[in-house]
């Protein structure tokens, strides 16, 4: 089957859930090709693969006008009734305002670009990630060619705005949304129509445990503990609330290492408060890092902490659970799906530093609890988090999906 993954911005340094996924169908026997709205800016491509991924994507910019203009004139007289359908769907679903109506306009643009692409392709199936903008474009795309589409649903941002990104219209003319997790599908369900529900599918993000070792080769009880931060430096990931916890726990006298993988719009801020208080021996801000150095970096550290706002269910608990690493993580979005507190990590409430500070100290403190921790972690993302078992869901899906049109 040929299947189109479309997104904004692909790929980034992050987005190594998607290219894992892209790899898994490929290997499934699909024929998978990359589609992006914009390219990424140099700083993501980070390796050869992320190279190598870019060089092989379509682009939908930018474009030719000649050709967007032909392509509004065939859609108008050689294709009327999918055009103005599509087009009456795309204003119907903006969001209020001239500025909204103005955006929605764009995206139809970019969705006759993308529906002649995957028409010259002979695509069969689209499927997108995100359902932000990009989603928009797909489900307009859909309408125009009659490609059927799915959705990979993440969350948080979405679910803030859920009526002005139109959740419920992506679900209706979707042949399934694919939901990361039980809470990412309860808030489809609640910002949709019940009659569309048995096309929510859970799909969980999952690794390739091959990649990772059991468990460490042994629990540190000397040296200086290593903690580690992968993920975007930005204010949703409460990296703030880290450094504030850790500044406490230094005055106190612990002694350990923080290290920072990632980079983001609150880089700056951060490092201005780790210099302020004298903190740059202790903290290390490493930048982006691509998934070999990541790995690398998991099995050096001691404890892996993600404090975030929001969230879906990160795929960087799973790689530091696989990896044999104890974690923290906060009561937000799905994380709770995949941390047991006591169990198979530790949670603590978004924004608590006192929390967080206490949950910290008591893994440093206990190698015994983070032997303890990290075995049963590796044993429970390996049996609900397997990224084979969830790339066959996901192509049943998609193959069941065909056999109904």
């Amino acid at each position: 089957m040929r299947i189109a993954y479309f997104t904004s911005i692909y790929p980034r340094a992050t987005d190594t859930f998607i290219q894992r996924e892209v790899v898994g169908l490929r290997s499934l026997g699909h024929h998978v090709l990359t589609i992006s709205t914009n390219k990424p800016d140099s700083s993501h491509l980070i390796s050869a693969d992320v190279k190598k991924i870019y060089s092989e994507t379509h682009y939908l910019l930018p474009f030719s006008a000649l050709w967007l203009v032909w392509l509004n004139i065939k859609g108008l007289f050689l294709n009327f009734s999918l055009f103005v359908n599509a087009l009456f769907i795309a204003f119907k679903t903006a969001r209020p305002g001239i500025k909204g109506l103005t955006y929605q306009f764009f995206y139809f643009q970019e969705a006759l670009l993308l529906s002649s692409y995957l028409k010259s392709k002979q695509v069969n199936h689209v499927h997108n990630h995100f359902g932000d903008s990009s989603g928009t474009i797909t489900m307009l795309a859909s309408l125009m060619s009659g490609i059927p589409y799915s959705i990979t649903i993440h969350g948080p941002h979405i679910f803030f705005e859920p009526t002005l990104w139109a959740l419920d219209a992506k679900l209706k003319y979707a042949k399934f949304i694919a939901c990361i997790s039980a809470y990412c599908k309860s808030q489809m369900m609640l910002f949709s129509n019940a009659e569309d529900w048995e096309k929510l599918k859970i799909v969980h993000c999952g690794i390739d445990f091959n990649h990772y070792i059991s468990t460490k080769p042994l629990v540190n009880n000397e040296s200086l503990i290593q903690l580690i931060f992968v993920g975007r430096l930005a204010p949703e990931k409460g990296v703030d609330v880290l450094i504030d916890s850790l500044i406490e726990l230094h005055q106190e006298g612990l002694s350990f290492k923080l290290l920072l993988v990632g980079d983001g719009p609150e880089k700056v801020n951060l490092k201005n408060k780790v210099i302020k208080h004298g903190l740059e021996k202790v903290i290390d801000f490493y930048g982006y890092a691509d998934q070999t150095i990541v790995r690398e970096k998991l099995l050096q550290s001691d404890i892996f902490i993600l404090p975030s706002f929001a969230e879906g269910v990160p795929v960087s608990f799973m790689e530091a659970m696989a990896s044999g690493i104890p974690v923290i993580g906060t009561n937000v979005g799905g994380v709770s799906e995949l941390i047991e507190h006591g169990e198979t990590g530790l949670i603590v409430s978004p924004a608590d530093k006192v929390g967080l500070r206490k949950a910290i100290s008591k893994l440093i403190q206990s190698p015994e609890l983070r032997q303890s921790l990290s075995h049963n972690a590796r044993k429970y993302v390996e049996e609900n988090f397997n990224l084979d078992n969830e790339i066959r869901k996901l192509s049943s899906h998609i193959l069941l999906d065909e056999t109904n049109v």
